[in-house]
């Protein structure tokens, strides 16, 4: 099912995902869409996802593949401070868009291991592991990020290994270890 209009970040995920997998290219979804399988639905005019780039030919023959289903395509790189190393935004005639996340510092490279596979309108997706979610939503730490970590600690904070969480949230600094043991009320 492809987007056939503006504001439809679940259609025009499936259209990506069809790309990147016929690419060969490992992709989790994050944000909005993210949170509302782990946490709270909210809604969003926009997806993310993170994808593991084999190198700089693999990009650029991503870029082309996009490009070539007329799609607007636009890289940029991050300054020194930016979490986001690498981005390729990508929209269609309908202004839908979707961030593909190249690189984020600090990010677990095991994070790939843990995507969980799902489903989305009969289509097949994999998602980023809840505790990565979460700590990657820490990191972020806009209001918005942290209400989404709080929603998925609600929601799924059960079926979560902590130990785990708490050894990505390292990898994101201490600012985010403190985050994270305050909202699971543990901090100091």
């Amino acid at each position: 099912m492809s987007a056939a209009g503006p504001v439809q970040p679940e259609q025009f995920v499936l259209d990506i995902v069809k790309i990147l997998t016929g690419l060969g290219i490992p992709y989790a979804v994050v944000g909005a869409l993210a949170v509302s399988y782990y946490g709270v639905p909210r809604s969003t005019a926009d997806a993310d996802m993170v994808i593991w780039l084999r190198g700089p030919e693999t990009e650029e023959e991503l870029k082309e593949r996009l490009m070539a289903v007329n799609y607007s395509v636009k890289s940029r790189r991050g300054d020194p401070g930016d979490p986001i190393s690498r981005c390729i935004v990508v929209e269609d005639e309908f202004e839908n868009r979707m961030d593909l996340l190249a690189g984020i510092h600090g990010m677990d490279p095991a994070a790939i291991e843990r995507r969980t596979f799902t489903s989305l309108m009969n289509s097949p997706l994999e998602m980023i592991g809840a505790e990565d979610l979460v700590a990657m939503k820490l990191f972020a730490g806009g209001l918005q990020d942290l209400e989404d970590a709080r929603g998925i600690l609600q929601v799924s904070g059960r079926l979560l290994n902590l130990d785990l969480l708490r050894s990505i949230a390292n990898r994101y600094g201490p600012d985010v270890v403190v985050t994270l043991e305050e909202l699971l009320g543990t901090g100091s």
